[in-house]
């Protein structure tokens, strides 16, 4: 690939806030780019003078007001002036649009709130400046996740999910054989998961597993489990079958997952 591809296919990430960095860098990269991510402003200083060779520079934003103009100025003085921002902002767009003062080919995505909203969001950003973008990047053995359904395809088969469910299996799948505690998973799918009551982690795990096939059956390829004190894992074993081959048709699956049937 030639320098002139791989920085068209260079997205630079600023954002403070863990959530929504994670969703702007797993977004890139199932769009076919590569995400350049910085945490903070201090990461900047080695930079300081020169300016960040990328296609595309995505800023969110930190909550406190007073901390925001420094961004703004960080992200503008970083990157030429013909390269876009996509600003992710905590507050009302038509507000955010003119606090940033956004140029022409910037856009502001107001208070995403799940990985589904940055992901539309981010596609359409990099189709409006002619940048190619590729769907392949959210597929995990048999299962294709299509976000701008909440939906994953699984058998020939949709099974549309609840956006809480769909935030929670993405997580899953991008952490394949590692154990995410509850209070990570809590924190992904904050803005989505119930303010009150306990129980919702462990209901929608169960909704995951009989939805996606995700049970511990002999001879299945995926199983996600609950690991006592820990939190969940989602292990795969290469070889064996699909889980939905052994335990329920995907049919059956998209059945149980339509919220008119309840779950």
């Amino acid at each position: 690939m030639s320098a002139g591809n791989e920085l068209r296919r260079r997205v630079a990430v600023l954002d403070p806030m863990l959530r929504s960095r994670e969703h702007m860098r797993r977004a890139i990269r199932a769009l076919g780019h590569a995400p350049l991510v910085f945490n903070d402003l201090e990461e900047l200083i080695p930079l300081r003078g020169k300016l960040l060779r990328c296609s595309v520079l995505c800023v969110g934003l930190p909550p406190n007001p007073l901390d925001q103009q420094a961004w703004i100025r960080a992200a503008r003085n970083l990157i030429a002036p013909e390269v876009p921002l996509l600003f992710i902002a905590r507050e009302n767009p038509l507000k955010a649009a003119e606090t940033l003062r956004c140029t022409t080919g910037d856009l502001v995505l107001a208070a995403p709130s799940s990985f589904a909203d940055v992901y539309k969001g981010m596609k359409a950003f990099l189709a409006q400046h002619a940048l190619a973008v590729d769907d392949s990047g959210l597929e995990w053995g048999g299962y294709r996740f299509v976000p701008a359904k909440e939906s994953v395809v699984l058998d020939g088969f949709e099974v549309c999910m609840r956006p809480l469910d769909f935030e929670l299996a993405l997580e899953f799948f991008h952490n394949i054989d590692r154990v995410l505690s509850r209070d990570w998973l809590r924190t992904m799918a904050s803005g989505l998961a119930p303010e009150t009551g306990g129980r919702w982690l462990d209901a929608s795990v169960g909704r995951l597993r009989s939805q996606l096939g995700l049970i511990a059956f002999h001879g299945c390829e995926w199983k996600l489990s609950t690991i006592r004190y820990a939190g969940f894992k989602l292990s795969r074993s290469p070889g064996k079958k699909t889980s939905s081959l052994v335990s329920m048709s995907a049919r059956d699956l998209a059945r149980e997952a339509s919220p008119a049937l309840g779950a």
